[in-house]
C-alpha cells in the first residue's frame, strides 16, 4: 500500500510538472537565451576595419566603470527603485487592509470601491505619462492647484531638480498599485479566518493580530510582491522616459536611460551588452541576498 501511495504521489508531482513545463521553456527563450548570448557579446566589440565583431576581453567594463555618468544612473536607479517599492508595499497593505475589512455595510459597495481603485491599471503605460505630464504642465491642474495651495508662482513639478524624482515616483506609484493591492488581498482573502477568531474570542486586538498572526502568515508573499516590484522598478523605462528622458539635469537618468543612449543608440551592441551584464549582475546579487536573508530567516523560524 504504501508503494502503491507513494507511485501515486510521484505520478501526481509528474503530471505537475507537465503543467509548468510551458512557463519553463517560456523563460528560457525570453530570459535565459539572451542572458547566455549577451556576455559573450560584452567581451566583443565592432571592428569598422574588418566589419565583424572583434574579441576586446574586458575592455568595454573598463570603458563602462570609468563614466562618471553610468555610476550617476545607478545612484539615481537605486534612489528611483527603494521609493517605489516602499511606496507600493504601504499603498498595497494599506488598500488591502481596507478591503478586506468586515467594516463594509454591503458586498456591493465594496466591490464597487475595489473597481474604482483598479482604474489605473486600465491605462497604458503611455497614457498614463501623458496624462500626468499634462497635469505636472505649469499650467495643468495639478501645478496651478498647488500654486494656489502653496502660494508659489510655480511649483515645477517636471523642471525642479530636487521635485522631479518624487513626481514621476508617485505616476509610477498611482499607475502600478493596483497589481500589488490585488496581490496582498488575494493573500488576506485566502488566509484561515478561524485563527482570527480563536484570537478575537482570546480578547486579542487588532493591531496585536496584525503583528503576529496577519504579518507571519504573509511574509512569504510580501516578499514575492517586494522581490517582483524591485526587479520591474530596477530596470524601468518607459514612463519616465516619456515624462523626463532623464532630465532636467540628469535628475531622473535611469540605468536603464544609459543604456539606451550610450548603447542602442549609437549601435555600440558590445558596450550595451556589457552595461546590461553589469545591471543584470547587480540585480542577481541582490536578488540573492535579499532571498537569501528573507526566506532564510522565515525558514529558520519554522
Amino acid at each position: 500500500m504504501r508503494t502503491r501511495s507513494r507511485r501515486a504521489r510521484a505520478g501526481r508531482d509528474l503530471r505537475g510538472a507537465w503543467f509548468v513545463l510551458p512557463s519553463v521553456i517560456f523563460l528560457a527563450c525570453v530570459v535565459l537565451y539572451p542572458l547566455a548570448q549577451i556576455f559573450p557579446w560584452s567581451l566583443d566589440t565592432w571592428s569598422e576595419q574588418s566589419h565583424s565583431f572583434v574579441y576586446v576581453g574586458l575592455r568595454e567594463f573598463q570603458r563602462l566603470f570609468a563614466q562618471a555618468e553610468f555610476w550617476h544612473s545607478i545612484r539615481i536607479t537605486f534612489q528611483f527603485t527603494v521609493l517605489v517599492v516602499a511606496g507600493h508595499l504601504v499603498i498595497a497593505w494599506v488598500l488591502a487592509e481596507v478591503l478586506n475589512s468586515r467594516l463594509w455595510p454591503t458586498n456591493m459597495l465594496r466591490n464597487l470601491v475595489r473597481s474604482v481603485l483598479l482604474l489605473p491599471w486600465i491605462f497604458s503605460v503611455s497614457a498614463a505619462a501623458l496624462i500626468w505630464g499634462a497635469l505636472y504642465h505649469p499650467i495643468g491642474f495639478t501645478s496651478w492647484y498647488t500654486s494656489h495651495l502653496l502660494g508659489v508662482t510655480s511649483v515645477g513639478f517636471l523642471s525642479n531638480t530636487s521635485l522631479v524624482l518624487f513626481s514621476v515616483v508617485f505616476v509610477i506609484l498611482w499607475k502600478f498599485y493596483p497589481l500589488y493591492m490585488l496581490m496582498i488581498l488575494g493573500g488576506l482573502e485566502s488566509l484561515p479566518q478561524e485563527v482570527f477568531e480563536a484570537a478575537r474570542v482570546d480578547g486579542v486586538s487588532g493591531r496585536q493580530s496584525f503583528i503576529h498572526i496577519t504579518l507571519p502568515l504573509m511574509r512569504g508573499l510580501t516578499g514575492t510582491v517586494i522581490l517582483v516590484d524591485f526587479i520591474t522598478t530596477f530596470i524601468h523605462f518607459d514612463l519616465v522616459w516619456i515624462m523626463t528622458k532623464g532630465g532636467p539635469v540628469d535628475a531622473t537618468y535611469l540605468a536603464s536611460f544609459f543604456l539606451y543612449e550610450r548603447g542602442l543608440q549609437t549601435a555600440s551592441f558590445g558596450y550595451a551588452s556589457a552595461i546590461g551584464v553589469f545591471i543584470a549582475l547587480v540585480i542577481g546579487v541582490l536578488m540573492y541576498l535579499y532571498i537569501l536573508f528573507f526566506y532564510g530567516r522565515e525558514a529558520e523560524g519554522q
